[in-house]
């Protein structure tokens, strides 16, 4: 069977992480199967197999009719059994192009909730959802079928929730020569965020929460249009020896720098099931995130929350855990029981019953 993943931009996001992760689950199970990205944002997956580019940049005006022409032509050539499409713009372009090409299983990947979805790729949505484009049309949280409450019941019957998930690797990590490595102090509390450096993730309160904590430092992993925003918003807060700003890091490092770090923090101003929340709390992390329902649904009681419009409340939640161990150790052990529902082999068991 033929498998092909469609995703809108590459980049180090959430949802090219589970397209990836599927892909290669998918090989695994003797799956052929591949991942096309409609353009080139930034080169995170352009060396693994499997891994197509239908644009070198960013698309405006017709750039957008030549990429749907551009995927029917490659649909025709590679004629795939099923089309997986993940983001908004995605699932518009790559579903329509199934649909025209005659592709039997057409599968929508609604990564966030309908709310925060541009006027057209709404409009769009609602229209596929509601008609025969979408054969299966897929939410990663109770949260985000919760936005679609006001859509027609036809589009409300297709949705199936599927969590995101992932498996944190089974190797051991020296917080010692992790901290060295990146220059970090040895004794300082660790805070990380991972994730786009835009608005949705809420990164500048984060900082402005920074300023409230005497000794502590940050990690921020991600790249996107704000680091020059959140760079002289550093700079202001006097904060520029305490915020280590990494940029996009392989897997591996990410991992290590989780499994390093004292505390998750994840303010949030909306999310549908956020990879990088699934994979800090796999990695066994305290977390403090956002109070907005996605939040509860994942973490349950494995976190404390926080309105995340609130730097004050913010770096109190931080300090109660730095400040107690035994609290922290209790997160801990919450976070990695969560954790189990998040699996990669539960997410892509669900993926693998559509297929048929």
């Amino acid at each position: 069977m033929k498998i092909v993943q469609i995703v809108t931009q590459m980049e180090s996001g959430g949802a090219q992480r589970v397209a990836m992760l599927v892909n290669e689950t998918l090989q695994k199970r003797g799956y052929n199967a591949e991942v096309w990205f409609l353009y080139l944002k930034r080169p995170t997956y352009v060396e693994h197999p499997g891994v197509r580019v239908l644009l070198e940049h960013k698309p405006s005006g017709l750039d957008y009719l030549k990429i749907l022409t551009k995927l029917q032509q490659m649909l025709r050539l590679h004629q795939p059994n099923v089309v997986i499409t993940h983001t908004h713009y995605a699932n518009l372009l790559g579903q329509l192009a199934a649909k025209l090409c005659g592709v039997s299983h057409r599968i929508a990947v609604q990564q966030n909730p309908m709310s925060s979805y541009p006027g057209v790729a709404k409009w769009g949505d609602w229209l596929f959802g509601s008609t025969d484009i979408y054969s299966h049309n897929v939410a990663v949280s109770q949260t985000v079928v919760d936005s679609a409450a006001k859509y027609p019941s036809a589009y409300k019957r297709k949705l199936k929730i599927v969590y995101n998930g992932t498996n944190s690797p089974d190797i051991e990590v020296s917080s010692k020569e992790v901290r060295n490595s990146w220059g970090l102090p040895e004794d300082a509390p660790l805070l990380i965020n991972v994730g786009r450096l835009a608005y949705q993730k809420n990164q500048q309160i984060l900082l402005e929460a920074l300023a409230h904590l005497d000794n502590a430092h940050l990690i921020v992993l991600g790249e996107g249009e704000l680091r020059e925003v959140l760079q002289q918003k550093t700079t202001e807060l006097q904060l520029h020896e305490r915020v280590h700003f990494l940029g996009e890091l392989p897997s591996h490092d990410v991992y290590a720098l989780l499994r390093t770090a004292n505390v998750f923090v994840f303010p949030s101003l909306f999310e549908g099931t956020p990879m990088a929340l699934v994979e800090a709390i796999g990695a066994g992390l305290p977390v403090v995130a956002s109070d907005i329902p996605v939040m509860h649904e994942i973490l349950d009681n494995a976190g404390l929350f926080i309105p995340p419009d609130n730097a004050e409340k913010l770096a109190s939640a931080i300090q109660k855990i730095i400040d107690s161990p035994e609290l922290a150790e209790n997160l801990r052990k919450r976070s990695l029981e969560r954790a189990q529902i998040f699996s990669l082999e539960n997410m892509v068991d669900a993926y693998e019953k559509l297929l048929c």
